[in-house]
């Protein structure tokens, strides 16, 4: 697998983002916090989102303000070039392959793509096989349990340990399957009986049956001749019934409609006696229709006269009103314009007043403007003159000594290359002689056990020594190291220093400006301004207020001449209805209230009488409509005698030929005989059912009897198949532990090589040695086997990586892409720069490796140099040159 490229939208601090990758060493470089490893976690969501990486969530990664992370990935694999693309605010993504002229789509949707990515690449060879994450050095150095969990994950071990588990998954399904089976059998084992039993009571049903069948047919018979002797005479009585029922609800009609007719007739007599006494009524209310005519044209004359006065007296009095108070405004809108004049001859004074102020007003402004600008320069000034020229001080001071930490640092520097090589002879001197036969490889001649035993007590004295100048010249180096860190705080001050003197002298020089101006002068001459200014906008208030009032004096008059108009107007509408009233006859309202109080009575008569005309009518009407129902009952009733008279006949005919003892008689007989056929009936029922039951059971049981020689069968292949399973087991956990120290053996001797480059050949070999849950790491020093504990904590950390960098190299022939996240934490400078050499000597063996990284030592082992900063919050990709 090769990556090409990577695109990053709205992902982290990443707002858009475009990385190419090439074959060789790439290198993410940038400071913390810059979005480097982000590119990296950016790569494993395009590749395997949603479900992996299982510690990223939406919330984590998705950009504030932005809208959406999108993340496409080029990559190749086995020579087909592919690209995936997801949209992880909409849910949208595919996966397309090139086919040498156009892009194809292969797969759509979020989990679809994850699912061919996994068959492409299993996340879990992905992360343990191609990917170093930051951290997993630290799990090689925890314990012997957490180096093997490494170990176990980056070599594919859980796939052998995963057979082994489900294989005895397998055998326990087997084991129950086997005791299902056997349970079965015993449970079965007398179905023979069963059988035997079940066939015995089937003939004793059948013999049964056969005895019942004949008798059936002989009582059918005889109970149908009696059911129908009984079905003659059930008819007869119903008919009887209802002939009973039917008479007794005549005669009840007849007896109703008798006094429905006398009911009637009593209404019709009082009936017409309302009809006499409604007439004369009737005479009488037309007799008074004039005077009443009269009353109401009156009536609603006097109510609309006094209703119309009344409006009219009320307007008269309000318009005026309005008149006389439009008359005294207009006349006080000439001394308005007077005083206006009086006003802007004061404003024209204040104003010149105002301009001979100018000069000082701007002055003043000026003065206030530096006064400001010297207290922020103050509030700028975060020392005092006597602390600043103290800093400077110590600043100068802090230079001098970075140089002679520096002078100091390259003599131990110096010093511990002389040291190394010294070592690195006597160690090469120390093996020879171990290994050498007959003459000394040091000075030539003849080597004796006592030469041999001499030689080899002054180097390993003279290493010791060595060993310990070493570690002094280590101390005093990590002392230095740590004073130059406080050095190079205090230096960093300079440029703050430098601000608080350009400070310091703005204030200065403001300072000497302010001198320039007479303040106390300046401050009378702008109080001064600011009452005339006040005093002037007192006027151009008052004016403004008077000029509005004036030019509405037009309006004023406008409406006086309408008001004026309304008036007329009313007195010409009260002048006309005087003029109705004596058209009238009448010479004032009071005429006319005395004639209306003379027409009331007979009005109120004539209103108490006006009903008597519809009441006639209805009454007429009832009169009428009663007369037609006594018609239509009297007929009824005739026609109802007649029906009864029938119904009285039939029912002596009926009881005549009707013979109720004969009738209880056979309803007894037919009874008995009825239960004794449903009896046997119910009888035949439940043999024959029990028949059909038997038989199935007689099935049933003769194929059970065919399943239990399958299943004694079955029983015998399980259980080879049981020896078989554990079989299996054995050989997969003794080939995954072949595997294991296979793989292990080869992994140490990588490990040494690169532990001996990061140590400078201080240290001969890495010891790896694996057992049950545990992989144990030692390294060999002088000739002898040591544990993690003999190491210092660089050493340790450097141990670390090249367990880890060999596990992966051991991979490099199914690998073609190696990823590194920061593989240089803890790592001192030295070692630092022999991780450089490593990266060119062994990871150029891998198609493609993609470290990320803020050591600036590890450009000069890439073949290209990716740079990532934050600038404004935002991360910058940028490609750096080569050297």
């Amino acid at each position: 697998m090769k990556i090409e490229k990577l695109i990053i939208k709205d992902f982290r601090s990443h707002a858009l983002t475009k990385v190419n990758f090439s074959s060789g060493i790439n290198l993410i470089i940038g400071q913390n916090g810059s979005g480097k490893s982000s590119i990296l976690d950016a790569l494993l969501v395009g590749l395997y989102w949603p479900s992996k990486p299982k510690d990223l969530k939406k919330d984590d990664f998705e950009r504030i303000n932005g809208s959406g992370t999108e993340i496409t990935v080029f990559f190749e694999k086995g020579n087909v070039k592919y690209q995936i693309h997801r949209n992880i605010g909409r849910g949208l993504a595919f996966v397309k392959y090139h086919d040498g002229s156009s892009w194809k789509t292969l797969e759509t949707g979020q989990k679809p793509v994850r699912d061919w990515m996994e068959k492409l690449v299993p996340y879990d060879v992905f992360l343990n096989a191609i990917y170093i994450r930051q951290g997993e050095i630290d799990a090689i150095l925890e314990s012997d349990e957490s180096r093997e969990k490494v170990v176990r994950q980056v070599l594919g071990l859980d796939r052998y340990e995963n057979s082994y588990k489900n294989l005895l998954d397998v055998r326990k399904e087997i084991d129950a399957r086997i005791k299902a089976i056997e349970d079965y059998l015993k449970s079965t084992e007398n179905i023979d009986e069963l059988i035997g039993n079940l066939e015995k009571e089937l003939t004793s049903v059948l013999r049964e049956i056969n005895e019942i069948s004949p008798k059936l047919p002989e009582l059918r018979g005889e109970l149908g001749g009696l059911e129908k002797e009984l079905k003659e005479l059930e008819k007869t009585a119903e008919e009887l019934a209802k002939a009973r029922v039917e008479l007794k609800s005549e005669e009840g009609n007849l007896r109703e409609l008798e006094a429905k007719k006398s009911g009637i007739q009593s209404m019709i007599r009082e009936t017409e006696k309302r009809v006499e006494e409604l007439k004369e009524k009737v005479k009488e209310l037309e007799s008074l229709e004039e005077k009443a005519k009269e009353y109401e044209r009156l009536s609603r004359f006097y109510r609309n006269f006094t209703e119309g006065i009344n409006r009219i007296e009320k307007l008269l009095a309000t318009y005026s009103q309005q008149a006389e108070n439009l008359r005294e405004r207009i006349d006080e809108l000439s001394k308005k314009e007077a005083r206006v004049k009086e006003l802007l001859k004061e404003k024209e004074g204040l104003q010149k007043e105002l301009g001979a102020l100018e000069e000082d007003l701007k002055a003043y402004q000026r003065a206030k403007e530096l006064m400001a600008n010297l207290e922020r320069l103050k509030k700028r000034l975060t020392l005092s003159e006597e602390e600043i020229e103290k800093l400077e001080a110590e600043i100068q001071k802090a230079r001098e000594r970075k140089e002679e930490i520096m002078k100091e640092l390259e003599e131990i520097g110096s010093r511990r290359g002389e040291l190394k090589s010294i070592a690195g002879e006597r160690n090469k001197a120390l093996m020879e002689l171990k290994k050498a036969k007959g003459r000394c490889p040091v000075c030539g001649r003849e080597l004796t056990e006592e030469h041999r035993k001499e030689l080899l007590e002054k180097y390993t004295a003279e290493l010791k020594e060595i060993s310990a100048e070493m570690k002094e010249l280590e101390k005093r180096e990590k002392k230095l190291r740590a004073e130059l860190v406080e050095v190079e705080k205090t230096l960093k001050k300079e440029r703050e220093l430098f601000a608080l003197k350009e400070v310091l002298e703005q204030i200065r020089e403001t300072e000497e400006k302010l001198k320039e101006y007479d303040l106390e002068k300046l401050e009378e001459a702008n109080e001064k301004a600011e009452e005339l200014k006040k005093k002037l906008a007192g006027l151009e208030g008052e004016i403004k207020s008077l000029e509005d009032e004036i030019k509405k004096g037009e309006l004023l008059k406008k409406k006086l001449a309408l008001v004026e108009k309304k008036l007329r107007e009313l007195e010409e509408e009260r002048a006309s209805l005087l003029g109705e009233l004596k058209k009238l006859g009448f010479g004032d309202v009071k005429e006319l209230e005395e004639r209306l109080k003379e027409l009331e009575p007979a009005y109120k008569r004539y209103i108490e009488l006006r009903p008597a005309r519809d009441e006639l009518k209805r009454e007429e009407d009832l009169l009428k409509s009663l007369k037609l129902d006594l018609t239509a009952i009297l007929k009824e009733i005739e026609k109802t005698s007649k029906r009864v008279e029938e119904l009285r006949k039939r029912v002596e005919e009926l009881e005549k030929s009707y013979d109720k003892d004969r009738h209880e008689e056979l309803k007894g007989k037919t009874r008995e005989l009825s239960n004794e056929l449903a009896g046997l009936e119910a009888r035949l029922k439940s043999l024959e059912e029990r028949r059909d039951e038997v038989k199935a059971s007689l099935e049933k049981l003769r194929e059970e009897k065919e399943t239990r020689k399958e299943k004694a069968k079955e029983l015998e292949k399980l259980k080879k198949a049981r020896e078989r399973v554990q079989r299996l087991r054995e050989k997969v956990k003794a080939y995954k532990n072949l595997l294991k120290e296979g793989a292990l053996a080869k992994v140490g001797e990588m490990a040494s090589e690169i532990f001996e480059e990061l140590t400078e050949e201080k240290y001969s070999g890495v010891t790896v040695k694996a057992e049950e849950n545990k992989v144990r790491l030692g390294v060999v020093y002088n000739g002898k086997e040591y544990g993690l504990g003999f190491l210092s904590g660089g050493e340790r950390i450097a141990l670390g990586l090249a367990f880890r960098l060999a596990l992966s190299l051991y991979l490099a022939g199914e690998i073609s892409l190696l990823i590194l996240d920061e593989p240089t934490p803890y790592l001192d400078e030295e070692r630092r720069r022999r991780l450089v050499d490593i990266m060119q000597r062994y990871l150029r063996k891998i198609p493609q490796v993609i470290v990320v990284s803020h050591d600036e030592e590890l450009k000069d082992a890439a073949d290209r140099v990716i740079r990532v900063s934050l600038e404004n919050g935002v991360s910058v990709v940028r490609e750096a040159e080569v050297g």
